[in-house]
């Protein structure tokens, strides 16, 4: 079986590239230096105007691209909210197919105070819903992530705990919303990662390998922090997975923690796939 190929996201630049410390090019150009051939790219990087020199950029530094990692906010209770982002979320499809990536990573939304929850999860599942029957069509899968919070929002996730996420998931499991799962957000909750990720395994389409201590919003290198890499990658293996593991590079360390992250990934990708394809 052919073993999943890794992704860089840069959580760790996502403020220095939206304030303009740096930009979206100097990042990408930084990649194949440590061997990575695919990327996963921050919505809030892109737009209409730098899609076209973002599309050069990448083929020639012949990088890929393995999702487009978005954030809307479909159980806000305003209708009109929860439409215009609907309608964004289907730009960003558009710009994953134009970059050739056939993911964007979907979330519930805030928890917003006053909204019943069985509303919440309507809103969500039918938003996503919705979603999908756009995106399908045009090579690209919605996938739903077990969330915590994103960089940009003011409050956590509706779904931030695994019960929650499974009530949404469960409404979505026969549409073709598809599951981007993340190794260490369970981990905020107290919640085990290997259980959650057993229930919805034959719905994962991407996966965020990253790790952090329990409780913790901060990112560790991988493997020092308290995700149990192997059994979630025997899970996948099991399951014929061969999707990317994206790299959710938040640790503190710079290029040296990166590299450390790169490092042990790909030793438990071989203990579990082998060294070699077979």
């Amino acid at each position: 079986m052919a073993k999943p190929p890794i992704a860089w996201m840069p959580v760790r630049y996502i403020q220095p590239i939206l304030h303009g410390q740096m930009s979206l090019l100097d990042w990408l150009h930084q990649a194949p230096a440590f061997g990575i051939t695919a990327v996963e790219i921050y919505h809030a990087f892109l737009s209409e105007a730098n899609l076209p020199t973002v599309k050069a950029a990448l083929r020639e530094l012949g990088l890929v691209v393995s999702q487009i990692t978005c954030a809307p906010d479909f159980t806000n209770p305003n209708p009109a909210v929860r439409a215009a982002e609907l309608e964004r979320m289907r730009q960003r499809v558009d710009w994953a197919a134009e970059l050739g990536a056939n993911a964007v990573r979907t979330t519930a939304g805030m928890l917003h105070e006053g909204v019943e929850p069985h509303d919440a999860i309507r809103y969500a599942a039918e938003c996503m819903t919705q979603l999908a029957e756009y995106a399908v069509l045009r090579g690209v899968y919605p996938c739903y992530e077990n969330h915590y919070k994103d960089r940009l929002w003011t409050r956590e996730d509706f779904s931030f705990r695994p019960e929650r996420f499974l009530q949404i998931f469960e409404r979505l499991e026969p549409t073709p919303v598809r599951v981007n799962f993340d190794f260490a957000n369970p981990l905020m909750t107290g919640a085990d990662p290997v259980a959650l990720l057993q229930r919805v395994v034959h719905k994962v389409h991407h996966v965020h390998a990253g790790d952090r201590l329990p409780g913790e919003y901060q990112h560790s290198v991988l493997g020092e922090g308290a995700v149990p890499f192997q059994p979630l990658l025997q899970i996948l293996k099991a399951h014929g997975y061969t999707g990317y593991l994206s790299i959710e590079d938040g640790q503190p360390y710079g290029d040296a923690g990166f590299q450390r992250s790169l490092a042990y990934l790909r030793t438990q990708i071989d203990a579990v796939w082998g060294t070699a394809d077979k």
